[in-house]
């Protein structure tokens, strides 16, 4: 028995102690090393993701207060368009005649008092797209509501923007086809389903930042 001891005794000093601690070492701050990296990765794109939902967020509800002018201006368009309805000066041969008889007598005054408050929205607006393109690359969850929420709230100012175009254009062919369409068209936008639409969207807007910002905290 002690001389079973005393080889396995021997066989331990034949070992290179400080090599195998050394070894060893480095082995465990290799670990921490790598585990300290990890870290300061996912605490560094927190942070990012965390900058980037403030940053877009204040633009978002920058170009939802902005809009509200433009969207009351439009109500007071359509009141403008009904109030022609009974003329008898009207061109009946025309689709909606009663558009045309309002752009022509009004239509480029009212134009330029629109864009004047929707100019006011290309900022943010500006803005929120450079952020949703930016967004992509901080690995958020469920990033296409944001992008869809985003895309649904400017699409009302597009919208707007183009009732605006129609009705300061006067000397427009209301003949054409495709022109008698674009203008059914664009005098159909109602105000109030505008700010439903933009209500709907910052809805999910809010609950995309919610759900994000629960993730890093």
């Amino acid at each position: 028995m002690p001389e079973i001891i005393n080889k396995i005794i021997t066989f331990f000093n034949s070992w290179n102690w400080s090599e195998i601690i050394r070894g060893i070492v480095s082995i465990w701050m290799a670990t921490v090393a790598t585990f300290a990296l990890k870290t300061w990765k996912k605490q560094l794109r927190a942070q990012k993701q965390a900058n980037f939902m403030g940053e877009i967020s204040k633009y978002v509800h920058q170009l939802i207060n902005t809009l509200i002018a433009p969207r009351e201006i439009v109500r007071h368009i359509k009141i403008g368009i009904e109030s022609h309805a009974s003329l008898i000066q009207l061109n009946k041969n025309l689709k909606n005649p009663e558009a045309v008889y309002y752009i022509q007598k009004r239509g480029e005054e009212d134009a330029k008092h629109l864009l004047e408050y929707l100019r006011l929205c290309e900022q943010p607006l500006l803005k929120i797209c450079s952020l949703v393109a930016e967004g992509q690359a901080l690995g958020f969850k469920n990033y296409n509501e944001c992008q869809n929420s985003c895309n649904l709230i400017i699409w009302q100012y597009e919208r707007i923007q183009a009732l605006c175009f129609i009705i300061g254009n006067p000397n427009l062919n209301w003949e054409n086809p495709t022109v008698q369409k674009s203008l059914s068209k664009t005098i159909s936008l109602e105000p109030d389903d505008i700010k439903k639409q933009i209500e709907e969207q910052n809805v999910k807007f809010l609950n995309f930042l919610k759900d994000n910002y629960q993730r890093i905290i």
